[in-house]
């Protein structure tokens, strides 16, 4: 609880200070066509500032948002006009969040930046829960890979969980992919930098897509 309290706080002050960027990320720019083809609707877990349900949405993909930070939050909605579109985004904790009373019909599970930002009991809750929704299709993870170069870097919590000025678990690939298999079946899985290169930063990064069994 108390890591996720002082994320909270850290995102609630970066997003007052607009710290990010408004064009949608590159992950969401490499799985458009997988969303098109197989006509699903996503749930961005940790949405930010919308950057990325904002493209979604231009491109006619059904969208809902989940963020933890209020600050965010206010930024999405106060960009939608409309009421139900604006009803879509929740002020929530994406592992507690109840998908099967907010969410109706089939949907994905979109997480860029997010599964670095739980612990891993709360990874645990997560993947729990998705494999009791039997209208889960598809998992989106983009998160920092334990090759990532800010591994080691802060206030060492265990093995591959550090503070600096939040709280970060570097995630190792072959321990990912364990869980996911169990009841997700690997469409694409790669470790690599050059995916989300931002000035002087190039973090090492796991991108993943699964289709639930």
């Amino acid at each position: 609880m108390m890591k996720s309290k002082n994320n909270e706080k850290f995102w609630n002050k970066f997003y007052k200070k607009k710290l990010i960027l408004d064009k949608p990320s590159n992950f969401a720019l490499f799985i458009l066509k997988f969303l098109k083809k197989n006509n699903t609707k996503i749930i961005d877990v940790g949405c930010g500032n919308g950057r990325d349900i904002f493209h979604f949405r231009k491109n006619k993909i059904d969208f809902f948002g989940i963020e933890l930070s209020k600050s965010a939050t206010k930024i999405i909605k106060k960009k939608l006009k409309n009421r139900e579109e604006k009803n879509k985004i929740f002020n929530d904790n994406f592992v507690n969040f109840d998908y099967k009373k907010n969410i109706q019909g089939d949907f994905s599970i979109y997480s860029r930046f997010t599964w670095h930002s739980i612990s891993k009991k709360s990874e645990n809750i997560f993947l729990k829960k998705m494999t009791r929704i039997p209208n889960l299709k598809y998992l989106f993870i983009e998160t920092r890979s334990d090759k990532d170069e800010l591994c080691g870097v802060g206030k060492k919590i265990s093995k591959n969980e550090f503070i600096t000025d939040h709280y970060r678990r570097f995630i190792n690939k072959n321990d990912l992919l364990k869980k996911i298999k169990k009841t997700f079946k690997i469409i694409y899985l790669k470790e690599s930098k050059g995916f989300s290169k931002f000035k002087n930063e190039d973090p090492c990064l796991i991108r993943l897509i699964a289709k639930k069994k």
